[in-house]
């Protein structure tokens, strides 16, 4: 730990000097952990365009969360991490999860940053939520809830929480209320009152009547449903026994894995496992039915898995795409734009009387639910429209083909307000950056330039009255690459110089709070049984200097004056053999 503690304030103002040159806002992304041994941990991520017009991303800090939790608390730390960074006049989005301690965390980081440096913040329109965390509360209402009444009360338990403790008491709540609900249906017109299908985010014509309600009153859940119930006996019973496990291995040859109530994608990859191996695994049931019992799967069983596979996977793709590297907000209303719209194709499916399935038509319903409740709450931030008009291959096109008219103008009022802090704003230098100019453009202009120039017949894009409304009303394109990166390109930034500076901004905005979850597991990694003792003060630094060298903001060598340092003295010379003790 000499060599880190030594280190970590010299890489810590080297870091603080690259932010510091960003030419896009800085965002954020925090979450809470409790740590293996025992403590509540805030990692404090942020992401950024560098100079050089590079999508960068760090955790700046990991401080102890100690004593409380509240959003209150968590924005003190918050601040003191921007004030150490000198980052206050840069700061843009911020991304997280749903729990309402965010929103209080907001405010008074808002409070705070008016306060301290006179500048606005405002805290609901610069609120991002977590995709992930969204996709995965709404397939746990598919999943477990029997009511919206059940989905209020868990949506209400977990609100209060954050990171994988909300997770968790979302999933608690809903099988609790789920077990313990009446199946009397007092309030049946209360739950009739607004259907799925007659709010869906597409082109489809509004229903003449209400459609039924598919409430199935049965339901508690998948503990519920035989085919899944079996599927997780199962699954415990090769957990619970090597002997059973290695005889399934032998003949499987796919580790079949285990259901985890609190995230959906373990039921997905359970599933996933089972189908891959299909003929192996019922030879395999066959051949043991005595030890399995009741829970041999039958061929009603396989049907309804197959059936749920096939529901689950585009919610699955959909979590990939947002993951990838280089996802942007634009993708978050298209996402949940296509989700809804798989929702409803599947009610469809499901409600005509050759395929009709009461139990999956609740589930869908339940699931759309908390879908669309997140959904509407992106009006309240207008950088969600932002990203998507800025997006080349959407446009204004994709507003006008997949949603209401009596949407489009508030959306894209919410986009003209941003546009007006941009519009204004003088060039601060040429487009290019210093290594895309070229030789000729280096020298002073001469008489000659001047009598060229009085010559020139093209026309300057960038000179338009409103480059906000040229862009969005021009045709899209397909790009290769990011929004983000088409944007950062030198042709963009030369059309488009207030216009680019604004999408550069929106752009690189977290669509997850991925960041904060990933310094958690390095967390969980470094703290290993023998390494409990270690102090939250080390762990920050030992998880920081750890993220900036994966992040490629330090390097591993002296050359250039970024070396590791090995010793006190700054003389080391580090290289492949440098001694960095990280215990």
């Amino acid at each position: 730990m000499r060599h880190i503690t030594t280190t970590f304030d010299l890489y810590r103002s080297q870091l603080k000097a690259k932010l510091q040159a960003s030419v896009s806002k800085i965002h954020l992304s925090t979450d809470l952990w409790t740590s293996p041994h025992r403590h509540g941990i805030l990692a404090v991520c942020v992401r950024w365009v560098d100079n050089g017009y590079r999508l960068q991303k760090a955790l700046l800090a990991m401080p102890e969360c100690r004593y409380s939790h509240s959003g209150e608390r968590q924005a003190t730390l918050m601040a003191e991490a921007i004030e150490e960074y000198g980052i206050a006049k840069q700061i843009g989005y911020h991304t997280g999860d749903n729990a309402t301690s965010n929103d209080t965390c907001l405010k008074h980081l808002s409070q705070m940053l008016q306060d301290k440096y006179g500048i606005s913040f405002h805290p609901n329109q610069r609120r991002i939520r977590c995709i992930a965390h969204i996709i995965n509360l709404s397939l746990q209402a598919f999943l477990l809830a029997s009511s919206k009444e059940a989905l209020r009360a868990a949506l209400a338990a977990a609100s209060d929480v954050t990171g994988a403790e909300m997770y968790e008491q979302f999933y608690f709540t809903l099988y609790d209320v789920s077990a313990n609900e009446p199946t009397s249906r007092s309030e049946a017109s209360e739950q009739q009152e607004q259907s799925f299908s007659k709010v869906w985010k597409g082109k489809a014509k509004r229903a003449a009547r209400k459609p039924p309600d598919f409430r199935d009153d049965k339901f508690r859940g998948w503990q519920t449903i035989p085919a899944m119930r079996k599927l997780h006996n199962i699954a415990v019973w090769l957990r619970n026994s090597s002997i059973h496990s290695d005889l399934w291995e032998d003949r499987v040859s796919l580790r079949l894995g285990i259901d985890n109530d609190t995230r959906w994608n373990s039921w997905y990859k359970l599933i996933d496992n089972l189908i891959r191996r299909q003929s192996q695994i019922k030879q395999f049931l066959l051949d043991y039915d005595k030890e399995i019992n009741d829970n041999i799967l039958n061929s009603s069983d396989w049907d309804y898995l197959e059936r749920t596979y096939r529901f689950l996977h585009p919610f699955a793709s959909a979590t990939l795409w947002a993951e990838g590297k280089n996802s942007t907000l634009s993708q978050i209303l298209t996402i949940m734009d296509g989700l809804l719209r798989h929702y409803e194709k599947n009610k469809e499916h499901y409600s005509k009387p050759e395929t009709f399935d009461r139990r999956i038509l609740h589930s869908i319903e339940m699931g759309w639910f908390i879908l669309d409740k997140y959904y509407t709450m992106t009006e309240d931030a207008p950088v969600y429209a932002a990203a998507l008009l800025l997006d080349p291959s959407k446009r204004i096109r994709y507003i006008e083909r997949h949603w209401p008219e009596s949407w489009h103008e508030n959306a894209i009022a919410g986009v003209r307000t941003i546009w007006e802090e941009y519009k204004t704003q003088p060039e601060t230098g040429p487009a290019e950056s210093v290594d895309e100019v070229s030789a000729s453009q280096k020298r002073q202009p001469n008489e000659w330039d001047a009598l060229l120039e009085e010559l020139e017949v093209t026309e300057d894009l960038g000179d338009s009255m409103d480059d906000l409304e040229d862009f969005i009303k021009a045709t899209p394109i397909k790009i290769s690459g990011s929004p983000l990166q088409w944007w950062c390109h030198k042709d963009q930034r030369k059309t488009y110089p207030q216009l680019s500076r604004m999408a550069i901004d929106i752009l690189s905005i977290a669509p997850e709070s991925a960041d904060p979850e990933s310094a958690f597991s390095g967390g969980r990694r470094t703290l290993s049984w023998d390494r409990e003792r270690m102090t939250c003060e080390n762990l920050e630094k030992v998880e920081c200097i750890g993220n900036w060298l994966r992040e490629g903001h330090i390097q591993k060598t002296v050359h250039g004056g970024m070396g590791v340092i090995t010793d006190t003295g700054f003389d080391s010379g580090g290289g492949e053999d440098s001694d960095v003790n990280f215990d």
